[in-house]
């Protein structure tokens, strides 16, 4: 449990920042990235994580932050309609649970984007959504991995607490 209990520290740090940060008119990819970083170097397993937002008529997913994904690879996913297929941050967006795809090269739901992933190392992908305070889905935050691999329980529940930090450092900005 020391993860979560790191992490969570590192997050309730950032997350008092925020409204002082978005007051001082600092970008949102800024802030975001600054909370995708603490998750990263809290981890003890090697992880490259995003934030992607819906845009203002909830159907396509577009790039929040990704302080350590490849900008190819962001580009290829900014803009995609969210759907019951595509991939593990359209699927979750569209069914409003965690999407946890441990095997991006076998993965039905990966059919669309396996080719982009595989070529940029990236082989699992769990994204959960983001909801706002009234409980609709603004975005999916995702872990990507470079191995095959499922979440642990530890993991899982620090993606709980990470996307409830998140959304409250989005509304900040809405």
């Amino acid at each position: 449990m020391a993860f979560t209990t790191n992490l969570a520290h590192s997050l309730d740090a950032l997350e008092g920042q925020v409204g002082s940060d978005a007051y001082k008119g600092d970008a949102l990819e800024n802030v975001l990235d600054r909370f995708l970083l603490a998750i990263e170097a809290a981890a003890d397993t090697d992880m490259r994580t995003s934030i992607l937002l819906l845009d203002n008529e909830r159907r396509c997913l577009l790039h929040g932050a990704a302080p350590s994904l490849p900008r190819a690879y962001c580009d290829a996913i900014h803009g995609i309609e969210i759907g019951p297929s595509v991939g593990s941050c359209g699927t979750a967006a569209y069914v409003g649970h965690s999407i946890f795809v441990t095997d991006i090269a076998s993965d039905p739901l990966w059919a669309d984007f396996r080719d982009i992933a595989l070529e940029h190392g990236l082989r699992s992908c769990w994204s959960t959504p983001i909801r706002s305070a009234d409980d609709k889905v603004i975005g999916t935050f995702a872990i990507y991995h470079s191995t095959a691999r499922a979440p642990t329980e530890e993991e899982i529940l620090a993606i709980k607490g990470i996307s409830g930090h998140v959304a409250r450092a989005l509304a900040s900005f809405r």
